[in-house]
């Protein structure tokens, strides 16, 4: 039983860290797969510790982080890689669960739900328009060090996992929070 609190944590985090940039999430579960620290991969994902993948998910990652900098190119990036940000937070997600065909249904479910709602979340999140380019480097630059940083400490610390759903679910209230008082504001002066 606790080996399932265990994969769900992983599940949960990998699949929102995929969701925001995916290809770094790959290589990341890939590298420490290849050098076996964390948890292991499932025979089934066996193919992403494999050098040729990681330097495929490497240049990805590369060029996703460069065009996400680029605040003409954001939203238009979002929405071409939302297909693919889902299917990597379902490999993410099944990649180091060990419980069979089973855990790897689940761990795709599971991967691919959490994918889904941080990359809505980071739509909800990304200013419509910013006063200076440098504030979109910044925000990606730390999206960039969050995932590397969320994926390593997912793979090593199971748990970790459940904090980054949380701070994924906590982002996603408080925008809403915002919304709603910044609406109320709006009928009480129209009142």
């Amino acid at each position: 039983m606790t080996a399932w609190v265990f994969a769900v944590g992983r599940m949960l985090g990998l699949g929102s860290v995929a969701g925001v940039r995916p290809s770094m999430t790959l290589a990341v579960i890939g590298v420490v797969s290849k050098l076996g620290w964390g948890a292991g991969l499932n025979p089934t994902f066996s193919f992403l510790s494999h050098w040729l993948a990681i330097v495929i998910f490497v240049v990805l990652a590369f060029l996703e982080s460069s065009f996400d900098k680029i605040p003409k190119l954001d939203r238009l990036q979002d929405r071409l890689l939302m297909p693919y940000r889902l299917v990597a937070g379902a490999v993410a997600g099944a990649a180091t669960i060990p419980f069979g065909w089973q855990g790897v249904v689940v761990g795709a479910a599971v991967g691919a739900g959490a994918a889904w709602t941080s990359t809505y979340v980071k739509g909800l999140t990304r200013p419509k328009t910013v006063s200076s380019d440098t504030v979109l480097t910044l925000m990606s630059l730390w999206e960039d060090l969050a995932v590397f940083a969320g994926t390593l400490l997912t793979l090593i610390v199971s748990p970790v996992g459940y904090g980054i759903a949380a701070f994924t679910g906590f982002m996603y209230w408080q925008v809403g929070w915002r919304r709603r008082a910044k609406y109320r504001a709006m009928r009480r002066r129209q009142a």
